[in-house]
């Protein structure tokens, strides 16, 4: 045989077997995404706003900030990013249970074929 007809051979076999790959299970195509809430910004700590204090006849400015709103704010978000990790962990465990469910079984088909 000479060379270019095998190379051609060959390489026809690979597009043969790449169009033949593709997935024993449809639904995988459309592997269901994650329906978990992403929080939303990460608060932002408000810049000072100066303010002038009147202390024993003298007028002090100080630097306040709406530091109430910022921890309400922050414990929002907290709880947010909380739900949202648990929400995401379960995803990750129920697609790690399909593919278990899905290697087990093929496990399954190959032992039976290699069966007399």
């Amino acid at each position: 045989m000479r060379p270019g007809i095998f190379a051609l051979i060959v390489l026809l076999s690979g597009i043969s077997a790449a169009a033949a790959a593709g997935t024993n299970f449809p639904a995988l195509a459309d592997y269901p995404a994650p329906n978990c809430i992403k929080p939303g910004e990460q608060p932002v700590m408000p810049h000072a706003t100066p303010k002038t204090v009147s202390a024993g006849g003298m007028s002090i400015n100080t630097g306040t900030r709406d530091v109430r709103d910022y921890n309400k704010q922050v414990a929002q978000y907290n709880v947010a990013l909380q739900d949202y990790t648990v929400c995401m962990n379960a995803y990750v465990a129920n697609a790690q249970a399909d593919m278990d469910a899905i290697r087990a079984k093929v496990n399954q088909s190959v032992e039976q074929g290699k069966a007399p």
